[in-house]
């Protein structure tokens, strides 16, 4: 008796659903996406304003990069750098197994019978090493010096010895050229 009929309820039903979907799909083609939802809007905001990344694992992993990188061009920048770098690089040094050669004349020093021995390769090495790194030092001042007359040249002998007697795997960064090459 006071019940809407049947009829009457379901074209308005009808007809509110197409109304929504139509607004939906206007606003959604005037704008070109969806409107995003308030969780992905207050993030993206929070974005804006901080500059951080969403991820705070990622942002950490980003930061440490940019932190080491930046650490990595106030130390070793430079075009006489990367010149001492590329020279180091390009050939064998006998000072970068020496601590390989250091292990093992322990190792033999500890058998008596051929301890003296270990002593005269002991010096031996100690000798190559200080030859080769006359040669290079020297080496590498005079090719700077030809390349960059107007630079400071600073330390970079140092650099260029250090850098020897690193095992060429470990070296930071990365050398560019390998043995033999041309520098």
């Amino acid at each position: 008796m006071f019940r809407k009929q049947k009829s009457t309820v379901e074209p308005d039903e009808a007809a509110k659903a197409r109304d929504e979907v139509a607004a939906q799909d206007a606003a959604q083609a005037a704008k070109g996406r969806p409107t995003p939802t308030r969780k992905e809007a207050e993030l993206a905001r929070k974005q804006r304003l901080s500059g951080v990344n969403a991820n705070p694992k990622l942002a950490k992993r980003e930061a440490r990069q940019r932190d080491f990188e930046a650490a990595t061009e106030r130390q070793h920048g430079g075009p006489v750098k990367q010149l001492a770098r590329d020279y180091v690089d390009s050939r064998f040094r006998i000072a970068e197994f020496f601590i390989v050669f250091a292990i093992l004349l322990f190792v033999v020093a500890s058998v008596p019978s051929i301890a003296l021995l270990s002593v005269v390769l002991w010096l031996v090495m100690l000798v190559a090493i200080v030859v080769d790194s006359i040669f290079l030092v020297r080496g590498v001042k005079k090719e700077a010096r030809k390349r960059f007359p107007n630079e400071d040249l600073g330390r970079i002998g140092w650099y260029s010895l250090m850098r020897s007697m690193q095992f060429r795997k470990w070296r930071l960064p990365k050398p560019r050229l390998k043995r033999g090459e041309p520098f």
